[in-house]
């Protein structure tokens, strides 16, 4: 404000007064006609000048980059332009198929696994909602060798150089890291301010990488040389292609490139083999990589924390979940390093609720808050039928269940009027997701004879030797015949939730979800743990009769207690109350289905305000 302290001379014309006047107001000049009242006449000034600064500041952003790997939120972005119709969302998503695109924005190299690679801005066919879609091509992403960890460190990469160039106010960034592998690259644009979105700490802090894993994926050209022609580095790199080659002589860029292919066949069984020739090694270039790098790591932390730079670099960070986020703040350092970085930057870090406005799918029988008493049996009735151990073996299961041809099915279900059916949903992530919970405590069920039922659902499951040998234990024990389904396969998850009287949630780690929402739509109570967003928005029953919308346990299901046991009390008590008060389970699903998880006003008002802080 020094620019204003210098003295004002009222002999100005009238015009300039009047113009004056009209900013400020007609009153703030009342009284003010000589030098004595000069002082007041700053304050004054002062006082209404900020006002007007501050409310064209307000609106310095006019257009956020949403930049997401997974499902383009459509529904929040249109919830908050409806709020907000002169704010201009886009966004980034990533693309592994450049066929029919023809709209190209811009072209770039970038350097990435030791080479120069392409990438390629699209502009996506325009959408129903009128959002413009930008799609990233990175060739690097079409070998199917790679893994999340380094299709993340390709695309950010690709995503700074797209965002530098589309110059955005505010650059939201869901659940990825936006900085990953940046601390190579010169400084990103202060101009432009990095909304960082996490889903959960712990679930990445739990994938400790190796930095010498770490700085070959990330390294810009001046660092890969350092490394290249670092004296240590090139001996272990020798006496490694010395255990599976002939050759006397080893291009150090093209070991690289092959360990680089052949990482997981050269690090053999970390955990059980240290003294495994290859592993002393891994472990030599590990230290040396510390000794070279030291930015890569924090106190003795021997791994690279793929969120740590976004937390401290981003103007703002945020967790999906109230609970976790004060969980954060008081409990940092059962996170580990991670947890130090959130406490040092707390005063940058928020939380943020999840919303979700389900459209209503095509089910056997369509039903409401009015009328599922009487139609939400028929859909149940109908499923089992479809499931029975008759339609399996003749291969007649109505195909509308499923969202393509490619299914198997193993199991079936028998017609047990009175048995509740559970509705599992089994994900990739074995530990995060409970899927080793749900399935111990269906056991357990089974052991002790309850009346229950169950279908169990997974996209690719038999891969994994966990559901696998689950599956071949209750085959060949044949235990419970009739009351539990396995299908693989894609299913239109609408008719399963509309037929089933729970779904069975008990994850350990605080995911955006909106499965417990969509559940909860279609009358599926949810049962889950007592862990971030579920904690925020599902009411036990037990704790509150009026409001409750379902069952969580006491307890997350991360302490040192016999998880199994947790879950299985909660999902006893929901299995009594609803065998024994029919009229209090019709309570809970007309409670679940009338609960508002929209993106409110409330909600999407959070979002702006935060966008407004980063400003």
């Amino acid at each position: 404000m020094a620019n204003f302290e210098t003295e004002i001379h009222y002999n100005k014309d009238i015009a300039q007064k009047n113009e004056l006047l009209n900013v400020l107001g007609d009153d703030c000049l009342t009284g003010i006609s000589n030098k004595n009242n000069l002082s007041l006449y700053y304050r004054f000034l002062r006082k209404n000048l900020k006002k007007v600064l501050y409310f064209f500041k307000k609106d310095v952003f006019r257009d956020i980059l949403f930049i997401t790997i997974d499902k383009i939120p459509f529904d929040y972005i249109t919830a908050f332009q409806k709020q907000y119709p002169d704010k201009k969302f886009k966004v980034l998503v990533p693309i592994f198929s450049i066929q029919e695109l023809n709209k190209v924005v811009f072209e770039f190299d970038y350097f990435f696994r030791n080479r120069i690679n392409r990438g390629v801005l699209y502009k996506l066919p325009i959408n129903k909602y009128n959002i413009d879609v930008y799609g990233l091509y990175c060739e690097v992403n079409l070998d199917e060798k790679l893994t999340k960890f380094q299709q993340l460190v390709s695309f950010m990469k690709a995503v700074r150089i797209c965002v530098k160039n589309l110059k955005p106010s505010i650059v939201h960034v869901d659940s990825i890291p936006f900085f990953l592998g940046e601390e190579f690259e010169r400084t990103f644009p202060v101009n432009i301010k990095v909304f960082q979105v996490i889903k959960d700490l712990n679930a990445y802090d739990s994938n400790k990488l190796e930095p010498f894993w770490a700085i070959i994926n990330m390294a810009n050209k001046k660092q890969m040389k350092k490394i290249c022609r670092d004296k240590v580095i090139k001996k272990n790199i020798s006496r490694l292609f010395n255990l599976h080659n002939n050759r006397k002589f080893y291009p150090i860029n093209d070991c690289l490139e092959l360990i680089y292919e052949n990482y997981s066949k050269f690090r053999k069984y970390i955990d059980k083999c240290e003294d495994i020739e290859e592993n002393i090694i891994f472990n030599k270039l590990n230290y040396r990589i510390l000794q070279l790098f030291p930015n890569l790591v924090a106190e003795k932390e021997s791994f690279y924390n793929i969120f740590m730079h976004s937390i401290m670099k981003s103007n703002l960070w945020a967790i999906f979940s109230k609970t976790y986020f004060e969980e954060i703040n008081y409990d940092y350092e059962k996170f580990g390093l991670l947890g130090k970085i959130t406490n040092n930057r707390k005063n940058y870090g928020d939380y943020i609720l999840y919303g979700f406005s389900p459209e209503k799918e095509k089910v056997y029988v369509n039903f409401d808050v009015n009328s599922f008493r009487e139609n939400k049996p028929k859909n149940k009735a109908y499923l089992i039928k479809e499931f029975s151990k008759d339609r399996i073996r003749t291969n007649f299961v109505d195909i509308s269940l499923f969202e393509n041809t490619d299914y198997k099915i193993s199991g079936y279900l028998d017609s047990f009027y009175s048995s509740p059916l559970f509705l599992i949903k089994l994900e990739d992530d074995i530990y995060g997701d409970g899927i080793d919970i749900a399935l111990n405590v269906i056991l357990k069920l089974f052991e002790l004879n309850k009346n229950i039922q169950v279908v169990i659902t997974s996209v690719n499951g038999t891969k994994n030797s966990y559901i696998k040998s689950w599956l071949d234990f209750v085959n060949k024990h044949q235990i419970a015949l009739g009351r539990w389904v396995f299908v693989e396969g894609k299913i239109r998850e609408a008719q399963f939730l509309a037929s089933s009287d729970m779904v069975l949630l008990p994850k350990r780690y605080n995911t955006k979800t909106k499965e417990h929402y969509f559940a909860m739509s279609y009358g599926c109570i949810p049962v889950v743990s007592k862990i971030g967003i579920f904690n925020d928005t599902v009411i036990d029953i037990f704790d509150d009769i009026s409001n409750g919308n379902g069952f969580k346990t006491k307890d997350n299901l991360t302490v040192n207690e016999d998880v199994n046991l947790i879950f299985y009390n909660t999902l006893n008590k929901a299995l009594n109350l609803y065998n024994q008060s029919p009229t209090s389970w019709n309570s809970l699903i007309k409670n679940a289905m009338n609960y508002n998880s929209s993106w409110s006003f409330e909600i999407v008002e959070k979002y702006n305000e935060i966008y407004e802080k980063i400003m």
